[in-house]
């Protein structure tokens, strides 16, 4: 295994590194990247950051740059089994990553291999340094808060002994949120919570280390799921997720709060899970009633090509031809969005489609566009310029321009498929298609009866 002795230590070329994929985390492959209370993030003392885990790399990103404004890098652990290639764990050390051992991995008999790195992590904590971890050990595929392993605690604890117990060790707990896992341009919010700390668990620690460390896994499990969109029922995991959709967007209209305000449709849905948990545990009836219908929504979706958001906006057809007109307007823009974006965005493709996790997509496409695909394509197009124009300025102008074109190119292709998404309800309504009625029916009735819900829980 290489050493990871020095991936604490601070380099130009990870700070060089750090400000461009930051800009292009934060302004162009996000849509809004919201750090919801950053001024809780304690400054100048050792803090294990702790977060639910569902997107890969991009999670990690996301924690890492709600750090901005405290000055610190914080140190990442991974799964080991991604360290397999020593190309790929020499270039993990440099953006510090440290591998953490699972015997599902690499068997029990090395998971030794997890004292060396628990003791480098424990030492960063020593010097005020911030590490980072998943502790459910994986990344879950939906909004849903998985077991907390004891990793995280373990350094906690022995960074505090390190310590001689003398000095808190703050446990900063985070979660992230994200509008849609797989899409470009999508919202992202990093909630960071109140952090704490854990000296009433020293003693037992000293007697019992497991058991301590499990007690505080366990408290900061509590607080994470605080934070966060948790559907705890994986059984009715689409029926939850599709009547949270509907219900949502409603609580935060009738609240009279600004629906593009991403938190306040995250704060809405979370309130809409809990309502909904609540009829399960004392009206287990009307929640079969509500499931089913839910479920039979869902599934008229998926025969219907459309989605949920369709039924939000009035059947008009003025409405749609002005959209049609004004593609036709901005055509010029949107096909030079097309020439100068569609290989470098479609070349992370090459990859992602052999991967077999949908979930690990989001961080190749990220990482390829960042670091390969685009800073080369930008590259070749500023040569190709210069030498057809013979005028280098005129090509730096040329290029300085990619980016907004990249933009262009991306909302291009959502209004696209919104526009072949209103085609065909345009035809379902023409036709009369009962499929389309009965899902208009079941959308309706799901939207009572989260209003009910909300209501009754109110009072």
């Amino acid at each position: 295994m290489i050493s990871f002795e020095n991936v604490s230590k601070r380099s130009i070329r990870y700070t060089l590194l750090y400000h461009y994929v930051r800009f292009v985390h934060n302004y162009i492959y996000y849509r809004h990247y919201y750090v919801l209370h950053k001024e809780r993030i304690p400054k100048g003392v050792p803090v294990v950051a702790i977060s639910n885990h569902q997107n890969g790399l991009s999670d990690a990103l996301g924690i890492l740059f709600a750090f901005s404004e405290d000055g610190r890098y914080p140190v990442f652990i991974a799964r080991a089994d991604i360290f397999r290639k020593e190309f790929v764990a020499k270039l993990l050390r440099f953006i510090r990553i440290m591998p953490a051992f699972r015997a599902v991995d690499v068997g029990k008999d090395n998971l030794g291999d997890n004292d060396a790195i628990f003791d480098r992590s424990a030492r960063v904590l020593t010097e005020n340094g911030v590490v980072a971890l998943f502790p459910e050990a994986g990344h879950q595929d939906c909004h849903h808060l998985g077991t907390f392993k004891k990793g995280f605690a373990r350094i906690a604890f022995r960074a505090a002994q390190m310590l001689d117990f003398k000095k808190p060790i703050y446990i900063m707990p985070m979660s992230n949120h994200y509008s849609d896992y797989f899409t470009v341009r999508h919202k992202l919010i990093i909630t960071c919570g109140e952090p704490f700390t854990f000296e009433d668990l020293y003693d037992l620690y000293l007697q019992h280390p497991q058991r301590a460390q499990k007690i505080l896994a366990d408290r900061a499990r509590v607080k994470v799921q605080a934070m966060m969109l948790d559907i705890k029922d994986l059984n009715y995991y689409e029926e939850y997720d599709i009547i949270r959709t509907i219900g949502g967007k409603e609580l935060v209209r009738k609240e009279r709060k600004e629906v593009s305000y991403f938190p306040n449709l995250m704060d809405a849905d979370r309130r809409v899970v809990e309502a909904i948990d609540n009829l399960r545990d004392t009206a287990p009836d009307q929640f079969d009633r509500l499931m089913k219908t839910a479920h039979t929504y869902f599934r008229l979706l998926e025969k219907l090509h459309l989605d949920d958001w369709i039924f939000e906006q009035k059947l008009s057809w003025g409405g749609f031809l002005g959209r049609c007109l004004l593609a036709v307007l901005l055509l010029p823009f949107i096909v030079f969005g097309f020439i100068n974006n569609f290989i470098p965005f479609n070349a992370s493709t090459l990859v992602t489609r052999h991967i077999k996790d949908q979930m690990l997509h989001s961080s190749f496409h990220f990482g390829i566009w960042a670091l390969i695909s685009f800073p080369l394509w930008y590259m070749i197009t500023f040569f190709v310029v210069w030498f057809v124009v013979g005028i280098w300025w005129i090509a730096l102008l040329y290029v300085a321009l990619l980016p907004i074109s990249l933009v262009i190119y991306i909302h291009s292709k959502i209004i696209v498929k919104k526009q072949f998404n209103r085609m065909r309800r345009f035809r379902f309504a023409f036709r009369g298609d009962r499929f389309y009625r009965q899902a208009i029916a079941m959308r309706r009735e799901i939207s009572e009866a989260v209003r009910q819900l909300l209501t009754s829980q109110q009072q």
